[in-house]
C-alpha cells in the first residue's frame, strides 16, 4: 500500500513492492474492505526470458564405417538442455558423392540431443567423409565427425603383400592358403599378394633356397610378426622376407 496525495494520486516505488501480475492492485482508504482498481497506463510484461547456456558439444556417427548405400544414424548432443522452441544445429558434408545429411536437425526443447539420418551412396573404392555441425553459421562451434563409405568386397576383406627384400632366394606360403610367392635373386613371382577376409588372423612362412639363408623379417607396420598377421579392412599390408646368398 502507497499513501495518495490530496487529489487521490499515489506512486508505487520500485523497491518494496512485487509487480502486479494483471495491472490491478487492492486500494484500501480506510474501509474494512479494500478495493481492486486497475492501474491507469499499466501494461502487463511478460518475465525476461533466462539465456539459453545450452552449445553443441559433440557429434558422432554409428557406425563409421558402411556398404553404400546403407544409412548411418548422427547424432548431436548439447551440453545443456535445449531451450523453449528448441536448438538448431546446420549440417553439412564435405564429401556428397559419399554420404549426404539434412539441412539442420533440431533438438527439442528440454532435451540434450537428437538423432538425424546419414544417407550414403554406392562407391566403387571406398570413400571418407565429413559430417559437420555448427550453430547460426558460427564456424567457431563446428563439430565433426568422420564416416566411411566402402563397396562390399573392401569393406569385408583386406590384403598381405611381399615385398621381396635381399639378394638371396626363396619361398613364401600362407596360412590360410593363399600367398605362394618365389622369390629369386631379390624378384618375386607367384601369388605374392592374396586377399582374406577382415579379421583373419595369417601366418606367413618363409623357406630359403639352397644356395640362400633367411636373415628373418624386417618390421613393417602390420607386420611386426609374421607369424600372426591380422588382416584389416581395405588395407594392404605389406611385409619383407630378406633372403641372402650364402
Amino acid at each position: 500500500m502507497g499513501t495518495s496525495d490530496g487529489s487521490g494520486k499515489f506512486k508505487i516505488d520500485r523497491s518494496g513492492f512485487t509487480a502486479p501480475a494483471d495491472c490491478r492492485v487492492d486500494v484500501n482508504d480506510g474501509s474494512a474492505t479494500a478495493a481492486s482498481a486497475r492501474l491507469s497506463g499499466c501494461t502487463v510484461r511478460s518475465s525476461p526470458s533466462t539465456a539459453s547456456s545450452a552449445s553443441l558439444s559433440s557429434l558422432t556417427i554409428s557406425p563409421t564405417d558402411v556398404v553404400g548405400p546403407d544409412p548411418a544414424t548422427g547424432t548431436v548432443t548439447l551440453s545443456s538442455a535445449a531451450p523453449s522452441g528448441g536448438f538448431t544445429v546446420n549440417l553439412t558434408s564435405d564429401n556428397t558423392a559419399a554420404a549426404t545429411v539434412p539441412s539442420s536437425v533440431t533438438v527439442p526443447a528440454g532435451s540434450t540431443s537428437a538423432t538425424f539420418t546419414v544417407s550414403t551412396k554406392e562407391v566403387t573404392n571406398a570413400q571418407s567423409a565429413t559430417i559437420i555441425g555448427t550453430v547460426g553459421g558460427d564456424f567457431s562451434t563446428e563439430r565433426h565427425a568422420v564416416i566411411t563409405v566402402w563397396d562390399p568386397f573392401h569393406f569385408a576383406n583386406g590384403s598381405i603383400a611381399i615385398l621381396p627384400g635381399g639378394n638371396g632366394s626363396g619361398r613364401i606360403s600362407s596360412q590360410p592358403a593363399g600367398i605362394d610367392c618365389t622369390i629369386t635373386g631379390g624378384n618375386g613371382a607367384g601369388a605374392c599378394n592374396a586377399f582374406f577376409p577382415v579379421g583373419t588372423v595369417v601366418r606367413l612362412d618363409a623357406r630359403p633356397a639352397d644356395n640362400s639363408s633367411f636373415a628373418g623379417w624386417r618390421s613393417l607396420p602390420g607386420c611386426f610378426d609374421a607369424s600372426k598377421v591380422t588382416v584389416a579392412r581395405g588395407t594392404t599390408i605389406t611385409c619383407q622376407p630378406v633372403f641372402s646368398l650364402k
